[in-house]
């Protein structure tokens, strides 16, 4: 038997030979990640003064946090900074939602909110610019759309406030199959929450759970067409839904009052996109409650399909191993929609 020293000898090599491993691993896919490179992920949230279940972004905090690269403004959002005095033929809008309208995973100029000003500004111009104010912020949903608007949105003085609801606000059968097929895996089982949190903060783990995601896809689609199945006519809680659609005709009164049209779509699961058939209820749903208090309601869903099947093979409109953030591509469906509703309803006009 070798002696300890020679054994531990050859455990300190084998040791220090899984660190370089590790440390090229991480340097690399951390440099596939969009944005500037950044060794170390640090946290841009900090908690609301009133109230400890709510987050908001550090002000001025810029770095990389879970894949995505933060820039936040001094008013804690990522986008540019706001002009204090910006031109009076500015059309102004405001945009709420959770970690699809921040853009989780992708850069800040690919965010819907940043291309949708770039798209509306070149189809008003000379006779308006266009700014848009990216109120999103990862986990929020209709109660917290609602408080954000209310303490920092309406200052901006908005024309437009635009809602970008996810399935997962609301109870229904998609959330069900996402809670089962794709949160419910053994490999989840066996890693607690704060450990897969801790790894979450390296790159490597991240590309990792993401080629796993993405290679488990089209099975976890077939699994999800048949829970769906079962899970459509259990799945609705009244009461659920009509809370956020308070929260909604909040927003919609709120900014009634200062003279801002309000606008709603409902962002598509990647499931919804590639599924041959899918249980459009939701989708349905939010576009009665939608009709009931008046507000014009975008249905992404059918284009998104129609574009991923534009090309074979499909077209990629989400993140990979992503099944709800979609990818740049996606997020520019997304701009189009709501600068083709603006344009349609001609509220950007001068004076309307």
């Amino acid at each position: 038997m070798p002696p300890l020293r020679t054994l531990f000898r050859k455990a300190s090599i084998s040791v220090a030979a899984l660190v370089c491993v590790f440390l090229v691993a991480e340097t690399l896919t951390r440099s596939l990640e969009p944005g500037p490179f950044s060794l170390l992920d640090r946290n841009p949230y900090v908690v609301h003064p009133e109230d400890p279940r709510v987050v908001l972004h550090r002000p001025g905090f810029e770095g990389r946090w879970d894949g995505t690269w933060y820039h936040i403004n001094s008013l804690g959002l990522r986008c540019p900074a706001i002009e204090a005095d910006a031109p009076a033929d500015r059309y102004r809008i405001v945009a709420l939602g959770d970690s699809c309208t921040f853009g989780k995973g992708v850069a800040e100029a690919d965010t819907w909110p940043r291309q949708l000003e770039t798209l509306l500004g070149e189809a008003l111009s000379p006779v308006r610019s266009v700014s848009v104010a990216n109120l999103g912020v990862n986990g929020y949903s209709g109660t917290t759309y609602e408080r954000i608007l209310r303490e920092v949105g309406l200052g901006l003085e908005p024309d437009l406030v635009v809602v970008g609801f996810n399935l997962n606000d609301f109870p229904n059968a998609i959330r069900a199959v996402d809670e089962h097929v794709f949160g419910d895996r053994k490999a989840r089982r066996l890693i607690s929450q704060d450990l897969r949190d801790l790894l979450g903060r390296t790159a490597t783990y991240r590309w990792l759970r993401q080629a796993y995601y993405h290679s488990q896809r089209e099975d976890d689609w077939k699994q999800a067409e048949a829970f769906a199945r079962g899970a459509k006519a259990s799945s609705a809680d009244g009461e659920a839904w009509i809370e956020q659609v308070k929260y909604l005709e909040s927003i919609r009164d709120q900014a009634s009052a200062i003279g801002a049209q309000t606008a709603v779509f409902l962002f598509p699961y990647e499931s919804q996109v590639y599924l041959d058939s899918f249980d459009p209820t939701p989708i349905d749903r939010l576009r009665e409650t939608c009709a009931d208090l008046e507000l014009p309601f975008v249905d992404l869903a059918e284009e998104f399909r129609r574009r991923a099947r534009q090309s074979d093979p499909v077209g990629e409109l989400f993140l990979k191993g992503d099944r709800y953030h979609p990818n740049r591509e996606g997020y520019r469906i997304v701009a189009e929609e709501v600068k083709e509703l603006v344009l349609a309803h001609k509220w950007a006009l001068k004076g309307d």
